[in-house]
Formats: structure tokens, C-alpha cells, sequence
């Protein structure tokens, strides 16, 4: 179970006119039995709202998108003056947005209370539940199941449930085990799946719509732009919010462990339970789950995540280079920023002046405590995968107008130069501010961090200057770290080389154990966008 960092006094903001009969009661009040279409649309208003107001910098976690008045318009003067401050990280935030918006709408909600690991079952045959595994220290760890898991209980909020004992629910109950369920289910009893998988169209990913990775991540579409690019809202363990977009970072899985995109299962709750099965959902489809597939947009074979973007783009999908070179620097801004404010949130905690632990989790990538809530090694492996498709897509771009490829829409003189001068000024526009251990301000620019990536030290332990690859002679004095820190950090070097995340993967090692496992040996791969330009 997790610890809830909790809030529990919330000013909110509220009209200047609004009248104390206006706020919402925190009891819940079922009035419509339903998700209507009207209901539907509003729900994606809301969603793209928040989404939208956090990519402009507005709010920065759910609690402050929800009491904002530019994020929240509709709800945000219902907000009664009792309503905790909500923590969430990414599992938690579809629920806790569901539930909310719910609330707010007089809607029925439901939500897994308990998940069990599912067996290694044979072909068509049905599990049976005999044992409740709770999600826990002492339980196995059901969010990486290999054969995913399974709903064992469920919660329907009834009249005069409140709302706060709700989302401190919702929070202690999800895990990214709630979503690891074979997403081919078409069960409409009590223990229905939450979520259905959809077909990959415009009219499928929207607003609202779930975006599960089985590596240990959720996220919640807030946008799809004409040229078929998906941003989504996602949560950290130091309920912080981020916006991101889809790409390669998100893995394609098999349907057993329900990876993907999804939406809402409708049901209703009119005297009994009714959810809609699969067969009666229009957008339902298992496409995003064939990975042997070819996958063919008007007769060019392409990856699945090209394919997704290929379809959801308005018309024949074409790549102008410098306006996609100018939105991949802005995006990998935005998440370097956030990368900051989330090492910020480390050092000011202390975590860097206290000892190291004698060994590092059983894995880097999914765990809890201390390391949960301040360690990057996720959010760095996805900034590094983006580096990577970044630069695939560079390549393909300059390739492409030199073989007049009809997708690449370039009108100057000289796409590598452009790009090479796009690149230098995205760069100079960015930069992130370092607070260094003696307290002095260092400045690193968008290309400095790039360049630096695979330097940049995911161990909370570790000063702020090993945090951000600072290697020169005068950030090490800095630093002033201990010699066994030092030695952690050269030991790292091969877990910091990783790009493709491994939640399966040992590596609770003491720093003796570390230089003699496979990942010791592991080198950094090819990623800069920079190099790609120099043709």
C-alpha cells in the first residue's frame, strides 16, 4: 500500500460572486445512471482543459489543475471549500480524474479494490481466483506480472459516499497493476475490466482516452493535432504532472498484459450492474496488439508508432523538417525542465546528504520509498528514448528530400543546414538552471544536457552535480562528494547506458556486485540529434 503525501487543508479558488449553495456536496449524490454522448463530450472538455493548461505551464499537479480556474472553467467554483488536496501518481490519475468528474456529474463510478496475479494458464482456459494477493511489500510484485492479473474485488460508490474517503481510496487501491488485465475481456459481470482497447482512429484516441505502457506507466490523452501527434497528461511519485507525447517510449505488448491505448467501458447502475461488452463497442479492436503485423499506411510498411501517428493524422500524414525539429526540441525541453524540477525536489528533501544504501532496488525502474518518489531512471530512459526516435526521424527526414520522398514537404536550399541552425537556436532558448552544492547557479544549455545524457545520474544520493553529468574539475570540487558516492556512480555508468527499460531485470547489487554483472559491460548507444544533422 502506498504512503499518501496528503494535503489535507485546500484552499481553493473560487468566483468572487459565487454563493455558498453553489459548491458541491461531498456526499455523493447518483442522479444519472449513465454515461450519455453529451456526458461523453463533456468529459473530454475537461480533460483536454487540464491537459492543455499544464503544457502552458497553468497548474503543475491535479490539485492545483482542478482548483484552477484557466484548467477547470465548468467545475473548479464547485469545488467545496473541504475538498482535500489529491495525491496521484500516473496509475492513480485516470481514476482520480474519473472519479472526480463523476462526482461533480452525479455519475456512478467503480474502481478494483484487490488484483491478483494471474497463473500460466493454457490456451482458453479460465482462471480461477483462489487466493487474494493485496498489492504490498510482502506480496508479489503484480505490476510487472508476466502473465498479467486479474480483478478480484470491486468498489460501487453509493449515495452519500464522500468524496475525500473516495479519492484517498481511489489513490491507496490503483497501482499499474490495475491495468495489467488481458485487455481481450469481454466479462460484463461485477468484475468487469474498467477500460476496453480501441481501434487506432481519430475517433477512438481522444480526450480521456488511456494510454497504458507494461513497463510501469500510464498516461491520459489530452490532444491528437491534425498531424496525428497524441499529447498526454501523466503523473510521478512526487505528484508532479508532466505533458508528453506518444512515441517509442511507450512499447507495444501483447493483449494478455492489456498494454495501449483505451477508453472507458460504459456501464450502468440503474438498480443492477450492466456493462457493455466488447461486442457492443464500436471503437473495440485488438490491432495495437499484434506485433507480428506488418503495418501499412497507403503501401508503406512502417513501426506501429509511425503507423499511429500515420493514422491519426488528418489526410496523408507529410513531415515539414524544421517545424518537426522546432517541436521535438521543445518537447525534449519541457521534459529536461521537468527532469530538473524533479531532481530540485530531491536535493531540497536531503536525499543527497544522506548515506547510500547498501544495495540498489531489486529494480531501478519499480519500486518504492525513497527511491520511488525522487529517483529518474524511468523519466530518463524515456527522455532517452525520444533522443533516439528524434534522430531516427532527422535521418529519415534528410534522406528523404534527397530522394524527393512526397512525405517530406521541404521549399529551401538546404535542409541540413536548416535543421543544423534550428537545432542551435532551440538549444540556446533553452537552458536549465542548476542550484550546485555550494549554492552557485549554473546554466546548461538544451544541447550541453543532450550531450550529456547518459552521464546524467538517476541515484537520488548523488550530489546535483552528478545529477546533471557535471564532470568538469570545478563541479567535482563542488560536489565534495564521498568517495564510496563516487564509486557508485562509476559503477552506474552501465545502468545509465540503458534506454529500453527491463522491469524484470535483478539489479539489487551491493557496489562490490555491481562491476561484475552484465550491465557493467553495457555501452552507450548512437542517440544524438546533433550528429544526425552532420551529413
Amino acid at each position: 500500500m502506498k504512503t499518501l503525501p496528503l494535503v489535507v487543508s485546500l484552499v481553493l479558488s473560487f468566483s468572487m460572486n459565487a454563493q455558498a449553495s453553489t459548491k458541491k456536496p461531498l456526499a455523493w449524490q447518483i442522479k444519472n445512471t449513465e454515461w450519455t454522448k453529451s456526458i461523453d463530450k463533456s468529459y473530454e472538455e475537461f480533460i483536454a482543459g487540464i491537459g492543455k493548461a499544464k503544457q502552458a505551464g497553468v497548474c503543475n499537479t491535479v490539485s492545483e489543475c482542478i482548483k484552477s480556474p484557466v484548467a477547470n472553467p465548468k467545475y473548479y467554483n464547485l469545488n467545496p471549500e473541504n475538498l482535500m488536496d489529491v495525491y496521484s501518481d500516473c496509475a492513480d490519475l485516470p481514476y482520480v480524474f474519473k472519479a472526480y468528474f463523476s462526482w461533480m456529474n452525479d455519475l456512478p463510478f467503480t474502481f478494483p479494490v484487490n488484483m491478483i496475479a494471474a497463473p500460466e494458464i493454457s490456451a482458453g482456459a479460465i482462471p480461477v481466483v483462489t487466493k487474494k494477493w493485496h498489492f504490498g511489500k510482502k506480496a508479489p510484485d503484480i505490476r510487472y506480472n508476466r502473465y498479467g492479473n486479474i480483478i478480484a474485488e470491486k468498489r460501487y460508490i453509493k449515495n452519500g459516499d464522500n468524496i475525500n474517503e473516495v479519492l484517498v481510496s481511489v489513490v491507496e487501491a490503483i497501482s499499474t497493476a490495475t491495468f495489467r488485465t488481458d485487455a481481450s475481456l469481454t466479462s460484463t459481470d461485477k468484475l468487469f475490466r474498467d477500460t476496453y482497447p480501441v481501434t487506432i482512429s481519430r475517433a477512438s484516441i481522444k480526450p480521456g482516452t488511456v494510454l497504458y505502457d507494461p513497463n510501469g506507466h500510464v498516461a491520459v490523452v489530452f490532444e491528437v493535432t491534425p498531424n496525428g501527434k497524441v499529447h498526454l497528461i501523466d503523473a510521478h511519485p512526487d505528484n508532479s504532472l508532466t505533458s508528453i507525447t506518444y512515441g517509442e517510449k511507450f512499447t507495444q505488448t501483447n493483449v494478455e498484459i492489456g498494454g495501449g491505448f483505451s477508453n472507458w467501458r460504459p456501464f450502468t447502475a440503474d438498480g443492477s450492474i450492466v456493462a457493455t461488452p466488447n461486442s457492443q463497442l464500436p471503437d473495440y479492436g485488438l490491432e495495437q496488439f499484434d506485433r507480428k503485423k506488418d503495418f501499412v499506411v497507403n503501401g508503406a510498411t512502417m513501426d506501429f508508432h509511425e503507423y499511429v501517428r500515420n493514422k491519426l493524422s488528418l489526410g496523408t500524414l507529410t513531415y515539414h523538417p524544421v517545424e518537426e525539429l522546432t517541436e521535438l526540441m521543445s518537447e525534449l525541453c519541457h521534459d529536461v525542465k521537468e527532469r530538473g524540477m524533479s531532481v530540485a525536489l530531491a536535493i531540497n528533501a536531503g536525499i543527497a546528504g544522506q548515506n547510500h544504501p547498501d544495495k540498489l532496488p531489486a529494480n531501478i525502474y519499480g519500486t518504492d520509498g525513497d527511491w520511488e518518489n525522487f529517483s529518474t531512471p524511468s523519466r530518463d530512459a524515456r527522455l532517452k528514448a525520444s533522443i533516439r526516435e528524434g534522430r531516427a526521424l532527422m535521418t529519415k527526414m534528410i534522406q528523404g528530400e534527397k530522394t524527393k520522398n512526397p512525405a517530406i514537404v521541404y521549399e529551401g536550399l538546404d535542409i541540413v543546414s536548416d535543421l543544423k541552425a534550428t537545432y542551435a537556436e532551440s538549444s540556446t532558448k533553452c537552458a536549465v538552471d542548476v542550484k550546485k552544492s555550494n549554492g552557485q547557479i549554473q546554466s546548461l544549455t538544451l544541447d550541453t544536457v543532450l550531450k550529456s545524457i547518459y552521464k546524467l545520474s538517476f541515484d537520488p544520493y548523488h550530489c546535483a552535480e552528478l545529477r546533471w553529468g557535471m564532470m568538469d574539475l570545478e563541479s567535482l570540487k563542488s560536489c565534495n562528494s564521498s568517495k564510496e558516492k563516487m564509486e557508485w556512480y562509476q559503477a552506474e555508468q552501465g545502468l545509465r547506458n540503458l534506454i529500453d527499460r527491463d522491469y524484470s531485470a535483478k539489479m539489487d547489487y551491493s557496489l562490490k556486485e555491481l562491476p561484475t554483472t552484465p550491465f557493467a559491460k553495457l555501452k552507450d548507444e548512437q542517440i544524438s540529434i546533433e550528429d544526425a544533422l552532420s551529413y
